[in-house]
């Protein structure tokens, strides 16, 4: 099957329960992962000295799963005919009406694309996207409150993050499916697309050496989101050479990796070496937040600091 199966993802193999049937057919698959998994699980610590930035980012992220279902949801019967030129204007004034600052379309090609779902109740099912044209947008995160990194302070940062971009996505979605085309949210814990190689598709930026996207505005200091929909859209201008370039003589976010999953080398045929993830999630864990540290420590972030960030 082409695409990727999410069920591989650090994020689904941590919501794997210890004697439930899924746990046993994953491990049962990859014997490997078990162990190292299982540590994961057990390592994470709590901020007592931030139980209200805590508790805040528990609530969000207990919302953004309650909202989860508005991803998805049938188009009107009425089809409005709109050129792939107008679709692309309109998505984009009102991607920007919401507070994304970034915005870009594009057919994405089929690596972006999850074949195989890997959350909730979706696990396992085939993944069934309603078009192959997203719409790839981002809001920036305050590089000031991402300073305090690895704190729960930068994780309220996150998360807030997380929601805006979510509110984006579901307006953009819901607006589709009211113009009777399919259309559905890559969201948090919801995903068609992975959002660093949709978002280059889509023209926003390149992917630097952390794995995250660097858009000429925010570096990697923003919130990914898409829409994904049957409605051609046309492509906007692909940009983010001078980032990319930028990105190749700097290793800051390496050296600030406490986990070491940041390789240091040269990229190899204008990519990096792929962030190692499993090393780079149990880092989390043991600091019991979301860490932020490359983010923290990119140049390419403070690009706008000392701006305020609605």
């Amino acid at each position: 099957m082409d695409g990727l199966d999410e069920r591989d993802t650090i994020f689904s193999r941590m919501e794997l329960r210890p004697g439930t049937p899924r746990y046993e057919a994953y491990y049962g698959a990859h014997p490997g992962r078990r162990a190292a998994d299982d540590a994961a699980r057990d390592s994470s610590r709590r901020f007592v000295d931030f139980a209200v930035e805590r508790a805040a980012v528990d609530a969000t992220f207990e919302l953004l799963e309650e909202m989860r279902p508005l991803a998805r949801g049938e188009p009107s019967g009425t089809r409005l005919e709109l050129s792939p030129e107008r679709a692309t204007e309109e998505l984009g004034r009102l991607a920007a009406s919401y507070g994304a600052t970034v915005f870009g379309a594009a057919r994405l090609g089929e690596a972006c694309f999850y074949a195989v779902r890997g959350r909730g109740d979706e696990w396992g099912r085939p993944s069934e996207a309603p078009g192959r044209y997203g719409a790839v947008f981002a809001v920036p995160m305050d590089p000031a409150r991402m300073a305090h990194a690895p704190d729960p302070r930068a994780s309220l940062e996150v998360v807030r993050g997380y929601a805006r971009v979510a509110l984006v996505g579901l307006v953009l979605a819901k607006c589709l499916r009211g113009w009777g085309w399919s259309a559905s949210c890559t969201m948090d814990g919801r995903a068609d697309v992975v959002l660093p190689l949709a978002a280059r598709y889509a023209g926003l930026g390149t992917i630097g050496r952390s794995g995250l996207l660097l858009s000429p505005e925010h570096g990697p200091c923003l919130r990914l989101g898409a829409v994904v929909t049957e409605l051609p859209l046309a492509p906007t201008p692909r940009r983010g050479s001078a980032t990319a370039k930028a990105c190749e003589s700097c290793e800051r976010c390496a050296a600030a990796c406490p986990a070491g999953a940041i390789d240091r080398g040269p990229p190899s045929a204008g990519r990096f070496k792929p962030v190692d993830d499993d090393a780079c999630f149990a880092q989390w864990r043991r600091l019991g937040t979301d860490c932020g540290l490359c983010v923290a420590a990119c140049p390419l972030s403070r690009v706008r600091a000392g701006e305020a960030q609605a």
